[in-house]
């Protein structure tokens, strides 16, 4: 499989130490960990490649993701958080991945966290239009980052799909294992994530005006898009 996969981290080279790199050596696939300019000294690892700027956020970051994946022939990008510790077993089954990926109506692939142990089945895919979060393939032609998005990241990637009447595929066998989301340190939490909350939630709207608010008091970035057209919603396979 013609596949990077990518890690954009910000001041958390333990994490890459401690969760990412056993992960991704299990994997057997390319793997580049994307990194400012001015933490460069800080990630003593290998396939470590620096972005241009410093403090582009990690819309920044994806958009740079993708142009190094045009520019190096991946077909397909495995983009992780930098928590991930794993995605269940998936090494084993990455010739259904590449199968999957091959459709062409499938533009990504997501996976449930480990949390939502209710979610775990032992077919492969069981749903589609599920949305995106923290880890996914996505088919680099239709990775559509913005440098103006960065908290919801992967809610964008799926506004993006199924408004280009694109779909995704819930691969409900093999289940995110993270950090709980905005507990860990560096990243995002360097950030007012409320504030950029409220910014990427209004580019949402211009795209799709259905699209509302919902505060979310206990999260650090307080507010969340709620798709509410039925489109978005998923649908058993």
């Amino acid at each position: 499989m013609n596949c990077l996969v990518a890690i954009p981290s910000k001041s958390r080279p333990e994490n890459i130490k401690s969760f990412v790199l056993p992960f991704v050596k299990r994997l057997k696939l390319d793997y580049k960990i994307f990194v400012e300019p001015q933490e460069i000294n800080i990630y003593n690892f290998e396939n470590v490649v620096s972005h241009k700027e410093n403090n582009i956020g990690l819309g920044g970051a994806l958009v740079s993701i993708k142009k190094y994946a045009e520019k190096n022939n991946y077909d397909i990008i495995l983009k992780l958080d930098d928590d991930v510790k794993a995605i269940g077993e998936i090494e084993k089954d990455l010739d259904k991945i590449e199968k999957a990926m091959s459709l062409s109506q499938i533009s990504a692939i997501c996976f449930p966290y480990a949390f939502e142990f209710y979610a775990k089945s032992e077919k492969m895919f069981t749903r589609e239009n599920k949305r995106m979060q923290t880890a996914y393939f996505i088919k680099t032609k239709k990775f559509r980052p913005s440098k103006d998005v960065s908290t919801f990241e992967d809610f964008y990637q799926f506004l993006q799909i199924v408004n280009n009447n694109e779909k995704t595929l819930y691969c409900s066998k093999h289940l995110i294992d993270c950090q709980i989301v905005g507990k860990g340190k560096g990243g995002l939490q360097l950030f007012d994530r409320s504030e950029m909350a409220k910014k990427e939630i209004a580019i949402f709207r211009k795209i799709d005006s259905t699209i509302t608010v919902i505060a979310k008091p206990n999260k650090s970035w307080k507010y969340e898009p709620k798709f509410n057209d039925k489109k978005y919603k998923s649908k058993s396979i």
